[in-house]
């Protein structure tokens, strides 16, 4: 029988452990990258303490990639933008879980990217936070909108409407075009003249009260043409 030197015991060991840890790592840096390209963030929260962060100054730079996004018309840089806004608000998630804002801001991410299931897991994460936000239940509200679920968005428009948002120009106007949808035109009368008080100088908006105000409801086909 043939006997291993202590000493080669021990390398052997060492060595063991050395490839089982870059194995890892190396695990780790492919679930992370594939993780990236997927559009899905995660970071392994065991080995990083978040507290040590400073949320204001990453809160000032994701604000700031996002506006960036927002305003850009070059498509390369905007989705870079979008990327760098989504990692920064995901740390924000990190550092403070109970901050509702960023959990808006990575719905409305996800929302550009097309990624239904993960804008809406973060807007009912923001909702489980304060149900009646307004500024959750508008961009959810926006979320279906943009999906012709006419219905789920008012739903949540109401409810921003309600929470202190009734003075919002868009969330007025999105309010007139689902209830002129709907064929409810004393409402979507009642919020497109809140509209135009608000942007007085639109002339669509203008001509769409007139055309309301001249509408024979019960002889014209007008219920018909709004649903198509």
């Amino acid at each position: 029988m043939k006997f291993i030197p202590l000493q080669a015991m021990k390398i052997y060991r060492v060595f063991n452990k050395v490839s089982a840890l870059f194995i890892t790592l190396l695990i780790l840096s492919c679930s992370h990258s594939y993780a990236a390209q997927s559009g899905y963030l995660e970071y392994n929260s065991v080995l990083f303490d978040y507290s040590k962060l400073n949320a204001a100054a990453i809160q000032k730079e994701a604000d700031e990639y996002f506006e960036k996004f927002i305003t850009s018309s070059d498509e390369l840089f905007k989705e870079q933008y979008l990327n760098a806004a989504m990692s920064k608000y995901y740390l924000l998630t990190k550092i403070d879980y109970s901050q509702i804002t960023p959990y808006i801001q990575l719905a409305r991410i996800y929302d550009e990217k097309n990624n239904n299931r993960l804008a809406k897991e973060y807007f009912y994460k923001a909702s489980n936070l304060d149900v009646n936000n307004p500024y959750a239940n508008f961009y959810f509200g926006e979320f279906y909108f943009k999906r012709n679920d006419y219905k789920r968005a008012l739903r949540y428009y109401n409810i921003a409407y309600n929470n202190g948002l009734n003075n919002r120009y868009d969330l007025n106007l999105r309010l007139a075009t689902i209830y002129e949808k709907f064929a409810d035109l004393v409402n979507a009368k009642k919020f497109y003249e809140v509209s135009y008080s608000m942007n007085p100088n639109n002339v669509e908006l203008r001509q769409k009260i007139q055309s309301l105000n001249e509408l024979n409801y019960d002889k014209s086909e007008y219920y018909h043409f709004i649903r198509e």
